[in-house]
């Protein structure tokens, strides 16, 4: 069974680059199956996921880690094509057959608009056990209550870093931070095991 989706440092990057939807939008579709399998390299645990964009009246292809559910990068259809394989169009109108008919997510409905982005990072202790801890909570209006600027802050890096070696956490043991938007919000999971250029 597949995991969650969760995502790379790069495909964060690259999320802001090519779409206009947000990491919390791609995860449920993902993690919905609103998507179209178009294959696989043989012997690597990655599947091509194309999906329809609403928001960009386009077709994309996640290329996501079927055992750890890390999406490594997402792709517009013209690099797809120029470095794995080109994607149908029957498979793209399929891809927006699915989303179209899907049920819209029904967003929580909150009493108050959360003020902080609560950063936490995922690590493995001394004993190989894993852990969390809380390393930041960041205010919200800087960023304009949007993951992605906040994800885009080059500082960011640097103040997470500051924050888990206060906390004794050895940054080689870190091996994903997860980000909510406020208490209650849904984590979304950066794995920063991944490194990637496409």
């Amino acid at each position: 069974m597949q995991s969650f989706a969760n995502f790379s440092r790069h495909a964060f990057k690259r999320i802001t680059q090519r779409t206009l939807l947000s990491c919390e939008e791609i995860a449920a579709i993902l993690d919905r199956g609103l998507v179209v399998n178009t294959g696989q390299r043989p012997g690597f645990n990655r599947v091509h996921l194309v999906f329809y964009s609403h928001l960009d009246n386009d077709y994309f292809v996640a290329i996501q880690d079927v055992i750890s559910g890390t999406v490594i990068t997402i792709l517009p259809l013209d690099y797809h094509e120029t470095l794995a394989w080109g994607v149908s169009e029957v498979d793209c109108e399929r891809a927006r057959e699915i989303f179209l008919a899907a049920h819209a997510v029904e967003k929580r409905v909150a009493r108050d608009t959360p003020k902080v982005f609560v950063i936490c990072g995922n690590f493995l202790d001394e004993d190989g056990r894993q852990k969390t801890k809380l390393l930041l909570k960041i205010p919200c209006g800087p960023y304009d209550d949007d993951l992605k600027k906040l994800l885009g802050d080059s500082t960011l890096a640097q103040e997470i870093e500051k924050s888990a070696s206060a906390k004794a956490i050895p940054i080689e043991r870190m091996f994903a931070i997860s980000v909510r938007h406020g208490k209650r919000g849904l984590p979304v999971t950066i794995d920063l095991r991944y490194v990637a250029n496409i």
